[in-house]
């Protein structure tokens, strides 16, 4: 698993990039990269903040319809 705060790292460098991109399109594309990155990153936040523990998993796969 990637590291958080490698992902975090790695967005501000795509918008950085982004400010010298001179090319719009080129420029969204890594905009648009960063906030993957960024997203990535508060998931995996999120995932360790609030662990998935075995009984809610087993609930998942036995729930009627």
């Amino acid at each position: 698993m990637i590291d958080r705060s490698d992902l975090t790292r790695k967005a501000n460098d795509l918008r950085q990039q982004a400010e010298l991109e001179a090319n719009e399109q080129t420029r969204n594309t890594l905009l648009r990269l960063a906030d993957h990155y960024a997203h990535l990153a508060e998931s995996q936040a999120e995932s360790e903040a609030n662990p998935v523990d075995a009984t809610s998993l087993g609930e998942l796969f036995t729930k009627g319809d």
